[in-house]
């Protein structure tokens, strides 16, 4: 097949919706089809250009066998800020459309969402192309707008909703990788034979249980800690004050210690407002080679969300955190996806959001119980291994890509 993939994140991002849509658009070409992305250039979750791709409006490039078309975007210095979001959700997508109209015709048009306006480039191409489209939903938006404060009542808000069903009514099939997607989109009125529910996945091979006390432990002089860590991006969803407050009540531990690694807007804030306490430290984001040490490294992995969100995301790092094998303690609302998933799978302790007393004392209840913590762990990696593996879940991608264009023959992987 020849598929058009339109979506705002994309290698080198390394975190977040970009290494996702990388992971999926790599094993389409491993399987001979010719994918073609369009994107912007690589921004996540630093929002600033990176310096190898800065000054430029267009550019293409080959990665892994991927043909990737870059485009302007807009970077909002201010990511919370709703008229920067806009422009740079727009500026991409027009960018996008532009791009798209020089390609061949496709067999599919694939968006990732968010942003929406993405999806409504990808639906003009591939009704101009005369091809379906199919719409991946990742995060449900405006929903998540609106819970983090970025979207009001107002103009913008009517118009993100508008175009929200819209883009739903437009696609052949909408993608959603969880089931409160599936009953957001339902009670929305989207058809159910649109709906197809296909979860995130992580390569187990490569995020799995390791040694604690490995070479990443012992270069960070980590051997004497128990490590409390969030790995990721850090934003107004994760709203991470709440682990630096958590942390000041468990001050009087010597053993244990907070480590928040990764980027994004709201780190340096962070770094500020922790900057005397000496059981946080800060780290950059790991590569490939070092990050599955890391996870390996810790006692439990943290994951926490603003208390607005509830069924509008569910966050890759949860999966990641479980097959890693390691306890969760999750600061989430009661009802949210992450909540229901971490209480299926007997995998972590959740806490109500933006409650740091709360999150010291189930740190402090791992930090005291070996057997539990070992037990949570063991349970995430079951789960992970029966519902997130990767070479099955991109199976079922690559069979609804062939259902949706029609054809009959599956290429089998080189």
């Amino acid at each position: 097949m020849r598929i058009l993939v339109i979506g705002i994140n994309y290698a080198p991002e390394i975190i977040g919706i970009g290494e996702n849509t990388t992971q999926l658009c790599e094993y389409l070409v491993s399987l001979g089809h010719r994918v073609k992305v369009i994107t912007a250039f690589p921004h996540y979750p630093e929002w600033k250009v990176r310096p190898a791709y800065r000054g430029r409006l267009f550019m293409r490039e080959t990665i892994n066998g991927v043909s990737v078309y870059r485009g302007y975007s807009l970077i909002p210095r201010v990511s919370t800020r709703a008229l920067q979001r806009i422009l740079h959700d727009t500026t991409s997508a027009t960018s996008a459309l532009i791009i798209g109209l020089f390609l061949p015709r496709p067999d599919i048009v694939l968006s990732i969402s968010p942003p929406l306006q993405g999806g409504a480039a990808g639906y003009f191409l591939a009704r101009l192309k005369r091809s379906p489209f199919i719409l991946q939903v990742k995060d449900l938006v405006p929903d998540l707008a609106i819970s983090l404060g970025i979207l009001k009542d107002n103009m913008w808000l009517k118009i993100g909703k508008k175009l929200e069903m819209f883009v739903y009514s437009k696609a052949a099939g909408i993608l959603l990788i969880c089931q409160g997607f599936v009953d957001n989109l339902k009670a929305k009125g989207v058809p159910e034979r649109k709906i197809h529910l296909l979860p995130n996945w992580v390569d187990l091979n490569q995020i799995k249980p390791l040694d604690r006390n490995n070479n990443f432990r012992k270069t960070n002089m980590l051997q004497n800690k128990f490590v409390a860590l969030y790995s990721g991006n850090m934003s107004a969803k994760q709203k991470l004050i709440n682990v630096v407050s958590a942390a000041r009540y468990l001050l009087g531990y010597e053993d244990i210690l907070f480590i928040l690694a990764g980027g994004g807007p709201q780190k340096k804030d962070l770094q500020r407002e922790a900057s005397s306490e000496e059981n946080i430290r800060f780290m950059p984001l790991q590569p490939a080679e070092t990050f599955p040490l890391m996870l390996a490294s810790a006692d439990l992995l943290i994951l926490n969300q603003n208390s607005g969100v509830i069924d509008m995301v569910i966050p890759y790092k949860m999966l990641v955190y479980m097959s890693a094998g390691r306890p969760i303690v999750a600061s989430a609302h009661p009802d949210s996806e992450t909540a229901r998933y971490i209480r299926i799978a007997g995998c972590g302790i959740v806490v109500p959001p933006e409650k740091p007393r709360e999150l010291a004392e189930a740190v402090l209840a791992l930090h005291n119980d070996e057997k539990m913590s070992t037990r949570l762990g063991r349970n995430g990696r079951k789960y992970a291994e029966g519902n997130f593996d990767r070479e099955s879940i991109l199976t079922d991608y690559n069979k609804y890509f062939i259902q949706i264009a029609g054809l009959k023959d599956q290429p089998s992987k080189k």
